[in-house]
């Protein structure tokens, strides 16, 4: 699977910051993954995060609620 912009600086985001998210960060990281989420459904507000770390390892869970599902074709 080819990683987004998007997705790609989430990722930076979590591996540079090795101590516990801000909550600016969080909101950033938050913002990011709405704006990819809208693109294939009507959120009904942002995302929610649970980010856990256990020896350098996070478990990330993001949860989100939408509206619709958006239609869109694949391109084959």
């Amino acid at each position: 699977m080819r990683q987004t912009e998007e997705f790609t600086r989430v990722s930076r985001v979590l591996q540079s910051d090795k101590s516990v998210m801000s909550e600016a960060c969080k909101a950033l990281v938050l913002q990011d993954f709405a704006d990819k989420f809208n693109e294939y459904f009507d959120l009904t507000g942002l995302p929610r995060m649970e980010l856990n770390g256990k020896n350098g390892v996070y478990s990330v869970s993001i949860t989100f609620e939408a509206e619709r599902i958006k239609k869109f074709h694949v391109l084959k």
